[in-house]
């Protein structure tokens, strides 16, 4: 198998077994994504703790909006470029290149459109600077993000480890000194921008040296490609962000910014969970695309799904003394929400290996429509619930969301009981 030993020789040099090879970038990219979700927890804790509820209020989602930017300038060519190279490694070069000069771009395009609308609104400095601020911060990261698909596609999530424990740490020293030195919005997106374009610079640097030779008989990919690969993948991606995140303004629309405060400080904690089944997709990414039946996916849900449930197990009766030890006494009234959200925690890591095995057996057409769908769900419950209950009834919502998207992906994956000879062709795999 030609294209698998190029694999393992680009992707696992400094590792000659390649079980050994999983379990330890499994480990660095646990250690790096538990130090890198704990700087994110340890500033929300010190913004919450700093600023005053409203300016926290728009920490909240001047960075909702900022993370969005940068998963709609992405629009799924992340994902596709990683699936690409794990499957075609000799054409590495030149898919890097030719998707990375449309990242540029389409950042660059998506922070003079954020830009524009503050311009057209008239939005007042108090709003228009940090978000401003963070959608230059989250443009960097999504550039970063792109780089670290394409290690990942490499085999070489090690890259992405390293580099991500630098960043992170020069994030929290500079964001700390940010809000003991004088309590901002606008100070702190500064403080998180300057690290993040430092590690830009030097990704692209790293990336252009671990790239294998460029193949001379590779081939740009055409037109057609994106339409085909790439925009149902950046479709579903961002209806699954609008989906997942939605909740923060609807919530602010119905009920202020003192409640999306409140509700944005116990969901971060949902989000710092993740870390583990992200480390575990980002290492056998590679091993999905090549999989020619579902016994990696079964391997990799339930280990993930198992995990999940007992941290939900844990955090249920802790809550109550979690919550208010970590951000005060004022947010007390979040303990009910956050309990909520760790029920759907279980289904959120299952849903990590579904969505990624859908996409990687290129079905890219159903994900789009299933986070449609999902999104649809949500803002309907949404519209209901947190009126009535405030953020519980957001804290539902996301629950009865990931139930209904763990049905689909389950449905849809049982309808291929292998790779498509299709797929399989495509990736160079033998049939």
């Amino acid at each position: 198998m030609e294209i698998g030993a190029q694999t393992l020789t680009v992707g696992e040099r400094s590792f000659r077994n390649p079980k050994s090879s999983d379990a330890r970038l499994v480990g660095y990219k646990i250690v790096a994504d538990v130090a890198g979700k704990g700087v994110v927890f340890v500033l929300t804790v010190a913004a919450a703790r700093c600023l005053a509820p409203n300016a926290f209020g728009v920490f909240s989602l001047a960075s909702t909006l900022g993370w969005l930017i940068a998963v709609a300038s992405d629009f799924g060519i992340q994902l596709h470029v990683a699936r690409a190279v794990a499957a075609r490694p000799a054409d590495a070069a030149r898919t890097l290149a030719t998707w990375l000069r449309v990242r540029a771009w389409t950042t660059a395009a998506a922070i003079a459109i954020v830009m524009g609308g503050l311009i057209a609104v008239d939005a007042s400095a108090t709003l228009a600077v940090p978000i401003l601020l963070f959608a230059l911060v989250y443009g960097c990261s999504g550039l970063v993000e792109f780089l670290h698909y394409f290690y990942r596609g490499l085999s070489r999530s090690d890259v992405e480890s390293s580099l991500i424990l630098a960043q992170r740490l020069a994030t929290l020293v500079l964001g700390l000194a940010a809000l003991a030195w004088r309590p901002s919005v606008s100070l702190l997106a500064v403080a998180m921008l300057a690290p993040m374009a430092a590690t830009l610079l030097a990704s692209l640097r790293l990336a252009t040296r671990i790239t294998p030779p460029a193949n001379p008989e590779s081939r740009s990919p055409s037109p057609e490609s994106f339409w085909r690969d790439v925009f149902p993948i950046g479709a579903g991606i961002v209806l699954s962000a609008l989906y997942f995140r939605i909740d923060v303004f609807l919530v602010d629309w119905w009920r202020g910014a003192e409640a999306v405060a409140l509700y944005n400080a116990v969901f971060r904690l949902v989000e710092a969970l993740r870390l583990f089944p992200a480390a575990v997709l980002a290492v056998m990414l590679p091993s999905l695309v090549r999989a020619r039946d579902r016994a990696p996916l079964v391997r990799v849900s339930v280990g993930v799904t198992l995990f999940a449930a007992a941290v939900a197990v844990v955090l249920w009766p802790a809550a109550g003394i979690l919550v208010p030890l970590l951000y005060g006494r004022t947010y007390v009234e979040a303990v009910p929400a956050f309990r909520i959200l760790t029920l759907s925690f279980p289904l959120l890591s299952l849903n990590y290996a579904l969505t990624y095995q859908l996409v990687a057996w290129n079905g890219q057409r159903v994900y789009a429509v299933l986070c449609g769908f999902a999104l649809l769900v949500n803002v309907a419950l949404n519209a209901t619930l947190i009126p009535a209950a405030s953020i519980d009834g957001a804290a539902w919502a996301t629950l009865a969301t990931e139930l209904f998207l763990t049905l689909g992906c389950v449905w849809a994956l049982a309808t291929r009981d292998t790779a498509p000879a299709s797929d399989v062709a495509a990736a160079g795999l033998p049939a």
